[in-house]
This record gives C-alpha cells, sequence and structure tokens, in this order.
C-alpha cells in the first residue's frame, strides 16, 4: 500500500498580473516576492500549508498537498481569495488538474541496492551510491519513477495518480519478492 506524501496540480487564471501589485492586496501573511531570486509569487493561505505560487502568466502550480481533498480545497480557496480582490471572476474555469502526485511506500525488509540493481535491468535503473543513496527505477511499463532505499522503503514520483503509484509499487514489490526467492 502506498501513501500520498504531496500531491501537485496547476491552473490558470486566463489573465496577466501584476505579481508585485497581487502580493500586496493579498490578505494573507504568508507570501514572498522576490524578482532577483524567483520570477513566481509564493503564497501560503495558511501557516506551513501548501504552496501556490503564482506567476504573471496568471499560471499557477500548488504543492505540499497530502491528499487530493486537500489540493482540491486550496485550489477552491485560492481563487476565492483572487475572486474577492476583483482578479478573477469566480465562475473562471482554470482547467486545474492534477500534476503529479508523490507516494511512499515500505517493503517489509531491507533491500540489497547492488543485487537489485542487476535484476531488475541495469536499462531501466540508475544506482551510483556515491552520488545519492538509493537506487532509481524506471519501470518500463508504469509512468513513475521509484527510489527504493536498502532500509526497503519507496519514494514513488512522476505517477499522475494514486493508482498509477499503486501498480508501479506492486510492481516493484513482485520483482524483489522474486529476486529474494532466487
Amino acid at each position: 500500500m502506498v501513501e500520498i506524501a504531496n500531491a501537485v496540480g496547476s491552473g490558470d487564471v486566463g489573465v496577466e498580473l501584476d505579481i508585485a501589485e497581487v502580493e500586496g492586496d493579498l490578505p494573507v501573511p504568508y507570501t514572498e516576492y522576490d524578482p532577483e531570486n524567483y520570477h513566481g509569487l509564493y503564497v501560503r493561505l495558511v501557516e506551513d500549508g501548501p504552496l501556490i505560487t503564482l506567476y504573471r502568466s496568471g499560471k499557477y502550480i500548488i504543492s505540499g498537498c497530502s491528499s487530493f481533498e486537500e489540493l482540491h480545497e486550496t485550489n477552491r480557496a485560492f481563487l476565492q481569495t483572487l475572486a474577492e480582490l476583483d482578479i478573477i471572476n469566480t465562475s473562471i474555469e482554470t482547467g486545474f488538474t492534477v500534476q503529479n502526485v508523490v507516494c511512499t511506500g515500505e517493503l517489509q525488509r531491507s533491500v540489497n541496492l547492488n543485487a537489485l540493481s542487476i535484476g531488475l535491468g541495469l536499462e531501466a535503473v540508475e544506482y551510483e551510491p556515491e552520488q545519492f543513496p538509493g537506487l532509481i527505477y524506471r519501470p518500463p511499463d508504469f509512468p513513475a519513477v521509484l527510489l527504493v532505499f536498502a532500509n526497503g522503503n519507496i519514494v514513488i514520483t512522476g505517477a499522475a495518480n494514486v493508482e498509477t503509484a499503486e501498480e508501479a509499487f506492486n510492481h516493484l514489490q513482485t520483482k524483489v519478492e522474486g529476486l529474494l526467492a532466487d
């Protein structure tokens, strides 16, 4: 079983924005805009809440949500805040979609990453322990990337939904069990 660690979504309010003005008008205490460092406006509607990055183009990204419900609720609250500032109309269609979900899972056993890199097939694996302590596995049949650590912890990224992450994790789990049975 996998759990969501981070759900990311994006949308577009459809208007070009003066980011410095928006920052000054936002009634939330958690904003950061430093155009010399980064061109996006960082917004948190609540302290330690999900991060919203708003761009001059009107595009925005929401990250740091631990569920799809939190992602969609943050999107609704953000759009409502912009509507209250008369930046957008509440009936605007932003095309908001989930872009990526990062999940975690556990194999419930430690893993020999050297042996696993060979067993999974070198063409689908990156393992350079001097550079990164985990094995990077890109299963050919799943649109996801799995980071496998020696303690059996797994991070699944690049999946568009939890089902894909779960399928990729189950695939890896089956491969690990098969390799350990040999």
